[in-house]
């Protein structure tokens, strides 16, 4: 009895486990396809929605143009030469009494700069004046007797004696000549104590002052550099150098240029046509080119680097774009024409930097428009709208070469 009751109160429990559990599962299913339901509705929605229509993207744009391109200056590399140089070395031996001159001074030709002791050789001058007097003397005794045998009678003077009077008269002559020849060799000698500039320049350090004791072998007492005027070489291409001489034909042997010092000082000077190389370097095509310039103000100083810029002597039209529309991938340069509303990636092969211009040499042709701002997303194909040239100056998007996003 009592077990019966027991089992009845189980099936009652399990009865109502089993009632909850559908209940539950029934409530999740009805949650699960309302969602489905509510899914469903919005995808149609949306689908049934309007696209929007692609915008036009702003770009500004400027026309491919033709410009000479030897408007641009070119610079070549240039090297300060002196015209002349001198070292002044001592010609005779003796001690220097003076130094005439500062070091570093601009001297003229013809100023003292050393003076060596005199004295020895003002004494050979001496010397050899004494024996050419004496030569001279001994030249008028020997005619005087030559012309008494002369007149005498033919029985009172022999053969002999007019032949060694006529000798005699001969040797005196000679002697008077060679003491002639010492006297001169002594005066020269006796100038060159005095060392004195051969040019006009400026003068380097005394290597040898006063006191010292110099010859021949001594070597260089200074150093003078002549600066004005003054050479610049530099290398020129050969066709530049054809195309000057030509100028140079027509106009004058006259160089327009500007030289930049090594301070970045620049000075305007037209160079005078000095000299140019007898043959062209073949490993680099270029000819030395020589040119003469004014230097009062001595800038320009023998051995210093200079750059020459100079303007071409002839005309080269040439097609070009601005620098701002190139731009280069993987794939190469190229830049966006614009025909209308439409871009078109168009590959361009450059040439020279013009500055603010690019050359190009195969790609686009004068008159067409290449987009200069506005490029950071725009697409070959892409519909674009053209805005006022002047509205982009702050806006440029497609300066430099950039990486296309893929």
């Amino acid at each position: 009895m009592q077990e019966s009751q027991e089992r009845e109160k189980t099936e009652a429990s399990g009865g109502k486990k089993g009632g909850f559990f559908k209940i539950i599962i029934a409530v999740l299913i009805a949650a699960a396809a309302l969602y489905a339901y509510r899914t469903y509705t919005a995808a149609s929605k949306k689908a049934e929605a309007p696209k929007p229509q692609a915008t036009e993207q702003l770009v500004f744009v400027k026309p491919v143009v033709k410009t000479d391109a030897a408007h641009n200056t070119a610079e070549y590399v240039g090297h300060v030469e002196a015209i002349q140089s001198v070292r002044v070395v001592p010609q005779v031996s003796g001690e220097i009494l003076r130094v005439c001159f500062k070091e570093g001074s601009l001297v003229k030709a013809g100023q003292m700069l050393f003076l060596i002791d005199p004295a020895p050789f003002q004494a050979t001058v001496d010397t050899c004046r004494a024996k050419l007097e004496k030569a001279k003397a001994d030249l008028d005794t020997s005619e005087k007797y030559y012309a008494r045998v002369q007149n005498a009678e033919a029985r009172a003077v022999s053969a002999a004696d007019r032949d060694n009077a006529e000798g005699t008269v001969l040797q005196n002559r000679a002697a008077v000549s060679q003491a002639k020849a010492d006297l001169h060799l002594a005066e020269i000698n006796l100038g060159y104590t005095k060392i004195t500039s051969p040019i006009t320049g400026k003068i380097g350090v005394a290597n040898f002052t006063k006191g010292n004791y110099v010859t021949p072998a001594t070597g260089a007492l200074a150093t003078i550099v002549q600066m004005d005027p003054i050479r610049v070489a530099y290398t020129l291409p050969d066709r530049d150098y054809l195309d000057q001489l030509a100028a140079f034909k027509k106009s004058g042997a006259v160089y327009k240029t500007t030289l930049i010092l090594s301070n970045g000082e620049e000075i305007t000077a037209q160079g005078e046509r000095d000299f140019e190389d007898n043959e062209i370097d073949t490993s680099t095509g270029t000819i030395m080119m020589n040119l003469r310039y004014a230097n009062a103000d001595g800038l320009l100083i023998p051995g210093a680097m200079v750059r020459v810029r100079n303007n071409p002597v002839r005309s080269d039209i040439v097609t070009a774009v601005p620098q701002v529309a190139v731009t280069s991938d993987s794939k190469g340069d190229y830049v966006y024409v614009i025909n209308g509303d439409t871009a078109s990636r168009v590959s361009v092969k450059l040439g020279r930097d013009l500055g603010d211009l690019r050359e190009v040499t195969e790609g686009v042709t004068e008159g067409q428009n290449v987009a200069v701002a506005g490029l950071q997303n725009l697409r070959d194909g892409a519909k674009v709208k053209v805005g006022s040239s002047d509205a982009h100056k702050s806006d440029d998007g497609g300066s430099g070469k950039t990486e296309e996003a893929k």
